[in-house]
C-alpha cells in the first residue's frame, strides 16, 4: 500500500520560511535566452532582417510587435488635455518643425548594412 504523502512537508528546494527569489528579480534562464535571441538578430542584420521578415510575414510581426509594446500607461488621466492641430498642407517638414513635440530621449542614429 503506497503512504501517504504530507501536505505539510514540502518537497522542493526551498526550507519553510524561505519565499526563493525575491519579487522583480529577473529568471536567470529568461535573461540568458533574450541575449542569444538579440545575438543571433544582430547576426542576421537587425532591423535590415526585421524590416525584411515584417514584409514577407506581416501577421507573425505584428504579433510580436504587440508583445513588445508597453501595456502600461503612466501619467495623469484626471487631467483633460486637447490640443487641437492643423493637419499639414504643404510642406511636412516645416509642420513638424511646427508642432511635432521635443523628443523625450535621443534616438540612436540608423545604421546602414
Amino acid at each position: 500500500m503506497p503512504s501517504v504523502t504530507n501536505p505539510k512537508v514540502n518537497p522542493g528546494n526551498f526550507k519553510p520560511g524561505n519565499p526563493g527569489r525575491k519579487a522583480g528579480t529577473p529568471n536567470k534562464l529568461t535573461s540568458t535566452v533574450k541575449m542569444l535571441v538579440m545575438g543571433a538578430l544582430e547576426a542576421k542584420g537587425g532591423q535590415a532582417w526585421l524590416e525584411t521578415q515584417m514584409d514577407k510575414h506581416p501577421v507573425a510581426f505584428m504579433t510580436l510587435l504587440s508583445r513588445i509594446i508597453p501595456t502600461q500607461i503612466i501619467g495623469d488621466l484626471s487631467y483633460r488635455y486637447v490640443a487641437r492641430i492643423p493637419p499639414p498642407e504643404k510642406d511636412s517638414q516645416a509642420w513638424l518643425k511646427q508642432y511635432a513635440p521635443p523628443p523625450t530621449q535621443q534616438l540612436p542614429s540608423p545604421t546602414k548594412h
